[in-house]
């Protein structure tokens, strides 16, 4: 996968992210970008039933790609993701 770049998507969490004292790092921007491709996941599933939305937003990232993995990807990349850590206790 070239597009887009871990650099990226780690500028994109660094620029929306509510972070206090540390920068995100990889394992930030698996788990965010994870948990929105679920979220994307289930906003499509949700049109298919007839059900209520849940509050699940539709991607604002406007692509050509299927795989909901990429969507929330590109979403992180463009900064259109946001996040929030909890402090280490």
């Amino acid at each position: 996968m070239n597009k887009p770049t871990i650099d990226e998507i780690l500028q994109g969490l660094s620029s929306s992210c509510d972070l206090e004292s540390e920068e995100p790092n990889r394992y930030t921007a698996v788990m965010v970008t994870a948990k929105r491709a679920r979220q994307i996941n289930s906003y499509y599933h949700s049109l298919g039933e007839g059900g209520v939305l849940d509050g699940f937003t539709p991607p604002p990232v406007s692509t050509f790609s299927k795989n909901y993995l990429s969507i929330a990807m590109a979403e992180a990349a463009k900064g259109e993701v946001a996040c929030r850590l909890r402090p280490n206790r």
